[in-house]
């Protein structure tokens, strides 16, 4: 086989790689009714553009394998794990024909968007893990062919913060996050010798004022976005190879989700300071104390608002600063730098 025939990716992969592209349009379409009614997942705009940058950004490695021009020395993959990778294979497509159907009948729900995801992810990981091609048509190595689904575990993965997230994740934990929030606040308040009540989700101050954690508050943009940031900040930033880059990956993502807890936390003890100084209603004016549409309102906005906008961009900036600390973790010792 010519170098220029090594090169190019074979009929077969073209036509999977073609109708994968289609199936994530599909996706789009079905997650869009959520980012477009959610509030806490508007990021998911986002996720089309990052999933295409990081394919982007591994293109070379990825083609080198598809096509065989580079192929790590291992034993080739088992019969039997080729056979299961066949299964999942017809098993997310027939998965995610049934999430479309019920998406195209029904409209959207649970069903047809943890269907359709759930089959994008499965079928990416299988089609390329059997795509990988040897050197000249050789048998592909079993480590070729997971370093490959290793190269498309966030491209894949991706769509299942941006969609199921919140039915597998979001519904389930809302309303204990919610509690567990209110209660550490109102903790914090008593702390400091003020007399405050809780009713449900609300607390009552001394003087009669109140102020709900409202469901905007419980912690789950945060924590939503803060989970895709960090898949996409370990997926283009932490360095290395199976198992320890996967490993680092998954501890930045759990970092990710503790620090958006935390922040919000933070920001809500923060609201509540407020409102117990400057009333309830001072959290929907300006810092100033200016409410929206009077002349001089602050371009910086409520409050509110701007309590949860430094606090994602406090998530961002310590998300950004795990990423050397991890990469860090991982180095060999011999290769770190000498003080």
């Amino acid at each position: 086989m010519s170098a220029e025939a090594q090169s190019k990716l074979d009929g077969t992969t073209r036509g999977l790689g073609l109708l994968l592209i289609g199936m994530a349009a599909f996706t789009t379409w079905d997650q869009w009714a959520i980012w477009s009614t959610k509030d806490d997942y508007t990021f998911g705009y986002l996720v089309p553009f990052f999933s295409a940058y990081v394919l982007w950004d591994r293109w070379e490695d990825l083609r080198a394998l598809l096509t065989g021009e580079r192929s790590d020395v291992a034993a080739p993959t088992s019969k039997g794990v080729l056979t299961l990778a066949q299964l999942l294979a017809f098993a997310s497509l027939a998965l995610f024909g049934f999430g479309a159907a019920a998406r195209a009948i029904f409209g959207t729900g649970i069903g047809p968007t943890l269907a359709i995801s759930f089959g994008l992810a499965g079928a990416a990981l299988a089609f390329a893990f059997l795509s990988v091609r040897g050197p000249s048509d050789a048998v592909a190595t079993s480590a070729s062919r997971w370093r490959v689904v290793g190269l498309l575990l966030f491209p894949a993965c991706v769509w299942l913060i941006s969609g199921p997230f919140l039915y597998l994740v979001d519904n389930q934990i809302k309303g204990e996050l919610l509690t567990n929030v209110t209660e550490i606040v109102s903790g914090i308040l008593r702390a400091n010798d003020h007399a405050i009540r809780v009713s449900g989700n609300t607390i009552i101050f001394p003087n009669g004022d109140a102020v709900g954690v409202a469901e905007a508050c419980s912690g789950i943009r945060s924590l939503s976005a803060c989970v895709f940031a960090g898949a996409f900040l370990g997926a283009v930033f932490l360095e290395g190879g199976f198992p320890g880059a996967l490993l680092r990956r998954i501890a930045l993502i759990g970092l990710a989700g503790f620090t958006a807890i935390l922040l919000n936390i933070g920001r809500n003890t923060y609201l509540t300071f407020h409102a117990l100084h400057h009333g309830s209603k001072s959290l929907e004016r300006d810092l100033a104390g200016i409410e929206h549409g009077q002349v001089g309102f602050s371009s910086l906005g409520t409050v509110h608002d701007l309590a949860g906008n430094v606090a994602m961009v406090a998530a961002l900036i310590i998300l950004v600063a795990f990423v050397p600390l991890l990469n860090r973790l991982g180095r060999p010792r011999d290769n770190r730098p000498s003080a």
